[in-house]
């Protein structure tokens, strides 16, 4: 991201912030609405059985940067799905502006209704939510991989790690190993990615995801807090003072 130099005034923040969160919003509603990669599943996004819960997680990053300088984030996102197959998801940033490194704390709430056919966004910084109505009937064949030619394929190993119990509930672990060729990221060493899910064999949600990239550092989600049953409805809903805009996507 290239920088931007700001005056040391709220007015010039706030605007910056808009116009990020204008340009961020596409990126957040891909992350959050599920990996498009086997490599990296995120906690709470499989669409699967509507089963109705609540959960909190903890998120951590850790990046070791060139200087071995080690970056540590750490937030407690919450999420939630009812039985009508809604989805309520949080996604924690923090943005850094300027040769000053102005800190800007971002939390982006998702809610994704395949009823409705809808999917909403708004943040904490900015009074303003963003409606997208989907006319496509498939929504989910849209998010698939789509296969990119001419680029080596890239090796993969799975292993079984058993059961354990996380959060209270029974879990059942995987890793996966992938390794990017020479040469197909402009490495010029082989670049080893491992994975590790823990998914509930009762309510089929990950409950645990490692994920080590040597090209973004190592991330840790895991359920912390669990709790069945349908969830508040004032979650599925934009907050009162926003103003809405709402577009279509074909």
């Amino acid at each position: 991201m290239p920088e931007i130099r700001l005056k040391k005034s709220v007015d010039n923040a706030d605007a910056v912030i808009h116009v990020l969160l204008l340009a961020t919003s596409a990126t957040l509603l891909v992350q959050i609405m599920g990996s498009s990669s086997d490599q990296v599943a995120h906690i709470g996004s499989p669409r699967a059985n509507n089963v109705p819960y609540t959960l909190t997680s903890t998120s951590t990053a850790v990046q070791t940067l060139a200087n071995r300088t080690t970056i540590t984030r750490t937030s407690t996102p919450k999420m939630a799905r009812d039985s009508e197959g809604r989805t309520y998801d949080e996604m924690h940033q923090t943005l850094h502006f300027g040769a000053d490194g102005q800190q800007v704390d971002m939390v982006a709430y998702f809610v994704s209704d395949p009823v409705a056919r809808t999917n909403i966004i708004w943040y904490n910084n900015a009074k303003i939510a963003s409606v997208t109505h989907w006319q496509v009937p498939d929504v989910d064949a849209a998010r698939q991989p789509k296969p990119q030619a001419g680029r080596p394929t890239q090796q993969q190993t799975r292993e079984d790690l058993g059961v354990r119990t996380i959060a209270g509930i029974e879990a059942k672990g995987t890793r996966a190993t992938g390794v990017i060729p020479v040469g197909d990221q402009g490495n010029d060493r082989p670049l080893t990615i491992v994975t590790e899910n823990w998914t509930s064999t009762q309510y089929h949600i990950p409950l645990l995801t490692i994920i080590d990239d040597p090209r973004t550092g190592k991330r840790t989600d895991e359920v912390t807090e669990f709790q069945p049953g349908e969830p508040d409805p004032a979650l599925f809903q934009i907050p009162k003072g926003y103003t809405v805009r709402e577009r279509t996507a074909f």
